[in-house]
């Protein structure tokens, strides 16, 4: 596809992006309540990090089968009934009290949302934007992952009952529908339907060793990196600063700043930054050990103002990741464009798998057997610790699938040389 300046790009992106930031809002609020969710549910931190990764096993479960209809029978079908799904769940957490298992089951539902969208967020985008301007779309669209995770952890830190925040959510994700079906219009070329036998395309998909590697690549970094971090960061800053409730807010501030820092650049430095290499590693490299560095002192430090100086610049070196690891399916070599629904929602699969599973089931499990602690410093030490590690393995994990282009447009002209070399042998 060559590039396009589709009038209607920018209303696509901008919806795209307000009803990401309102699941979002949604998934990560009770981390911002941390403190008002254990209390009113009765629950210790393991089991707070299982409500924190709930929608996140849905994601597992459903991102496959949203890429494959996705790719079988329109975008919009599979976004709008994922969206009205979330809603529903968003709604059961107004009526849940303190029923720890209500909760659980309204956050689980909302999890097909974030299916929907993590499945398809290339590909939509990549029909949209096909050519230069993708790197920005897509830092623009992933920054709402970070605005939306800004608002819940300010907000969610600075509201008196978490009841208040189930309500409030619930509006917001229905704004957020009302305004991509505002927004929403079909792509001037059509939907790309794929035809082929879904077991015949499934094949040729599962068969591509990049896109095992670049879904590897995205467990580790969103399950290892960033869902743990969101999870528990305000208790863990709260618990460094002496334990007392009063600091949250201070705490709910610190996580807002980090999560701001990281979406206003998450939609720079995708242009700026990482479109300046030739190819991904180089700029993975520099954001990964960043990162891990960061990660792996910030709770052996006084708190204090080296504690802002470290989530800042881990911000700042996380900020790349995310437009990085969801542009990669639409960067892959020898991957059609009508099967980029189900390459996304193989992607999203593992990357929602890793968030449900490595903060809740691996890394709590793991700091509480070596630690013998279930709360306090020694534990989110042990979690931080953790995280810097799968840093570190999610850099290394890319040497698992080609050192593809670090842009779409370079990509697309990739393609055409190539195309024109065979015609010229021909």
């Amino acid at each position: 596809m060559e590039e396009k300046l589709y009038p209607r790009r920018w209303a696509i992106l901008i919806g795209m992006t307000f009803i990401l930031v309102a699941i979002q809002f949604s998934v990560i609020l009770p981390g911002g309540g941390a403190i008002l969710v254990m209390q009113q549910y009765g629950i210790e931190p393991m089991m707070f990090s299982m409500i924190m990764t709930a929608p996140y096993l849905t994601g597992f479960l459903f991102a496959i089968p949203a890429g494959v209809l996705a790719d079988r029978i329109g975008l919009n079908k599979v976004l709008v009934t994922g969206f009205l799904i979330c809603l529903v769940g968003v709604a059961m957490r107004i009526f849940s009290g303190s029923d720890f298992v209500m909760l659980m089951a309204g956050t689980i539902v909302m999890g097909f949302a974030p299916a929907a969208l993590n499945a398809n967020s290339a590909k939509l985008l990549r029909v949209w934007f096909p050519g230069k301007a993708n790197s920005f779309a897509m830092g623009v669209y992933t920054a709402g992952m970070s605005f939306g995770a800004a608002l819940a952890l300010f907000y969610g830190s600075h509201i008196a009952t978490i009841n208040e925040g189930w309500i409030f959510s619930t509006a917001l994700v229905a704004i957020g529908i009302v305004i991509w079906l505002l927004l929403y219009r079909k792509h001037p070329d059509g939907d790309e339907i794929d035809k082929e036998p879904i077991v015949e395309y499934l094949r040729v998909v599962l068969k591509n060793k990049d896109v095992w590697g670049i879904s590897i690549f995205a467990f580790l970094v969103f399950g290892g990196m960033s869902n743990p971090n969101s999870s528990f960061m305000v208790a863990a800053i709260t618990t460094l600063a002496g334990g007392d409730p009063a600091v949250a807010a201070e705490a709910g501030t610190l996580s807002t700043l980090n999560t701001v820092i990281a979406a206003t650049l998450s939609m720079i430095l995708p242009v700026v930054f990482v479109a300046r290499f030739k190819n991904m590693r180089t700029p993975a490299l520099i954001c990964c050990a960043g990162s891990a560095v960061c990660f792996g002192v910030l709770y052996f430090v006084p708190y204090g103002p080296m504690t802002w100086v470290l989530y800042i610049l881990q911000a700042v070196f996380f900020c790349s990741m995310m437009p990085i690891v969801k542009m990669l399916p639409a960067l892959l070599p020898s991957v059609k464009r009508e099967h980029l629904g189900v390459v996304g929602g193989v992607q999203a699969t593992f990357q929602n798998f890793g968030m449900f599973l490595l903060g809740s089931y691996v890394l709590s499990p793991l700091v509480i057997a070596v630690t013998g602690q279930t709360d306090g410093l020694v534990f989110y030490q042990g979690i931080y610790i953790g995280i810097a590690i799968l840093c570190v393995l999610s850099f290394l994990s890319m040497f698992l699938f080609s050192n593809v282009r670090s842009n779409v447009a370079d990509k697309i002209a990739d393609e055409k040389a190539a195309a024109e070399g065979k015609a010229i042998e021909a």
